[in-house]
């Protein structure tokens, strides 16, 4: 068997800064303990995990909205997770005197200025992004008149005679969103068109669609929440054609799925851990059906 490690992978900067910040302060005197992080800090378990293990502590509870999250916090440190959060989330936490460390990715800033510069000047914003992410969420909070478009036909259900401006999830694939903006070209013919992925979205989703020419099988390690992950899935079966799977760690790998490939392939979410992806290879380079 070929084992091809499809490079860039692993963590980005952005998902580096917030475990690195989190570990900063757990081991500094001068924040108040505890230490929880609101939502997964980034989206993989195994960091979850392994911050948990160093004393912080994750809210974490799908059924509930991060306000609702941070309703019993009365003391300690709240660190906001690298996709950010909404702003009366913020607002809360500072109210209740807790210790605010945020964590929010710079690349995720950076589309928030966007958007509140051109709200100031009477936009109507059109946000490309995965509903109920806390990323888009995040967006989603910075003003009124911000229409969340998940697919085309979204699209159809925007009415404003307003000037448009359009941005985007960071982690949002290179491939799906371009038909997006055709569709709103048609719609609005002068709307003003950003494309926010950040750079190590893109050049992993390129990688993969470069390498998976000839590949029988593809392995993406990453979390079953993790955006990015998700979509460099789709990216490879959709535009390469290639079997892919995605797994958490060496143990989901299963006999039956490599009995009879040629070629494997490798990558990984930018919130992955760089010793599962290793894990996953070094199985595959000694495997011997």
């Amino acid at each position: 068997m070929i084992v091809k490690d499809i490079r860039p992978r692993g963590f980005c900067k952005g998902v580096y800064f917030a475990i690195e910040k989190v570990k900063e302060i757990l081991n500094s005197k001068e924040y108040p303990k505890p230490i929880y992080v609101l939502g997964y800090i980034v989206h993989n378990k195994f960091v979850v995990e392994e911050l948990k293990a160093l004393g912080a502590i994750t809210l974490d509870d799908l059924t509930k909205s991060r306000l609702e999250l941070i309703d019993d916090i009365n003391s300690g440190t709240i660190v906001i997770s690298a996709h950010g959060t909404p702003i009366d989330v913020i607002d809360k936490i500072k109210a209740k005197g807790l210790t605010l460390v945020d964590a929010t990715c710079k690349d995720v800033y950076i589309t928030h200025d966007l958007i509140k510069e051109y709200l100031k000047k009477d936009y109507d914003i059109i946000y490309i992004g995965k509903k109920n992410h806390p990323e888009t969420n995040a967006s989603l909070s910075l003003g009124k008149n911000i229409y969340l478009v998940e697919t085309i036909k979204d699209i159809e259900t925007i009415k404003t005679d307003k000037k448009i401006f359009v941005t985007n999830q960071t982690t949002f694939s290179i491939k799906d969103i371009l038909p997006i903006h055709e569709a709103i070209k048609m719609k609005f013919p002068n709307a003003i068109i950003t494309e926010e992925i950040c750079n190590a979205t893109r050049l992993r989703q390129n990688a993969i669609i470069k390498a998976n020419s000839d590949v029988d099988l593809c392995y993406i390690v990453g979390d079953k929440r993790s955006n990015n992950s998700l979509n460099l899935v789709k990216i490879s079966e959709k535009f390469t054609k290639t079997k892919t799977l995605l797994i958490q760690s060496v143990k989901d790998i299963k006999e039956s799925d490599i009995k009879a490939i040629r070629v494997v392939s490798v990558s990984s979410g930018a919130s992955t851990p760089e010793y599962l992806t290793k894990a996953v290879i070094d199985f595959l380079d000694n495997y011997q059906s």
